[in-house]
């Protein structure tokens, strides 16, 4: 499973480098506004140690990470919803993604233009809020909507620049948000910060799958039960679902082999109504 997350703001306040941050992808990075007009797009495999020792006890010969996919949707402009700044086109482009990184400027640097005359990082934060829900209510289709999809604020600049009255702001509109200075390299403090933060929201498990060809790691939702999950790994596995042989990732690497886990009796069979667990290495049985 791939989850896509859009990085949106205003512009000039730091997505294109939080971009290549992320995903060590070389894009335009410009000191003016709308450098970047179509999506830049890159993919991050999920770092998983417990996907590393399941490849090993499997002697799999490849390894495939669940990934993230990363969107740098070029920078929004107040009444994006009308269009402005080629807004409708960025806007469309984040109805497909799962979640939002919603990216403030909170540094001060004259030489870096500002998106108004005046740097209000409370209200740079409200106008894209508001371009959101405001979007919200022209689309005739009510799902999906965008100013609902989980968000996460990172304020771009030093600690000592984050005001109370934007800490306020950001925790009335329920959104968590982490303080990250991008002239500085990502730490991997923060990268973890990150994706600790999309996995919480997004209510999302790890499971596993894995044989003498391939290990790989996938990303669900809490209380996904088997056929669901099996349609996961192949569409056509949950129409002709039949059980699941199910082991935790420890009990496997403590037994030190599929077959010797099945020896040992320490793999369950489960049935269409198994909700699979965070760290389960699953074997589809289908017709």
């Amino acid at each position: 499973m791939k989850l896509s997350i859009g990085i949106i703001g205003l512009p000039n306040v730091g997505k294109s480098t939080l971009f290549q941050a992320l995903t060590k992808k070389q894009v335009n990075i410009a000191n003016y506004p709308f450098t970047t007009i179509d999506p830049n797009v890159g993919v991050v495999a999920a770092k998983d140690e417990r996907l590393e020792q399941v490849a090993k006890v499997m002697k799999s010969k490849e390894i495939f990470p669940a990934v993230f996919e990363f969107i740098d949707i070029a920078g929004l402009a107040k009444d994006a919803h009308k269009g402005a700044g080629l807004g409708n086109q960025f806007l469309a482009c984040l109805r497909e993604c799962d979640a939002i990184i919603h990216l403030v400027r909170i540094f001060k640097d004259e030489s870096v233009i500002y998106y108004d005359k005046e740097h209000n990082p409370i209200d740079e934060f409200e106008i894209i809020l508001a371009e959101l829900k405001l979007k919200d209510e022209e689309s005739k289709e009510k799902i999906n909507l965008l100013s609902k999809k989980p968000q996460l604020v990172i304020l771009n600049g030093p600690a000592e620049e984050v005001s109370k009255d934007l800490v306020a702001e950001i925790e009335a509109s329920s959104h968590p948000y982490l303080v990250i200075n991008l002239k500085d390299e990502l730490a991997d403090k923060d990268l973890r910060a990150i994706f600790e933060n999309f996995h919480q929201f997004l209510d999302l498990i790890t499971f596993y799958t894995a044989n003498e060809n391939e290990a790989r790691s996938w990303f669900i939702k809490k209380r996904t039960k088997a056929p669901q999950v099996a349609g996961i790994v192949h569409t056509d596995f949950e129409k002709n679902f039949i059980k699941a042989e199910v082991i935790n990732w420890e009990k496997l690497i403590e037994a030190g082999d599929w077959h010797k886990a099945r020896q040992k009796g320490l793999i369950r069979v489960e049935g269409k109504d198994y909700l699979v667990q965070d760290g389960d290495v699953i074997l589809i049985k289908h017709s």
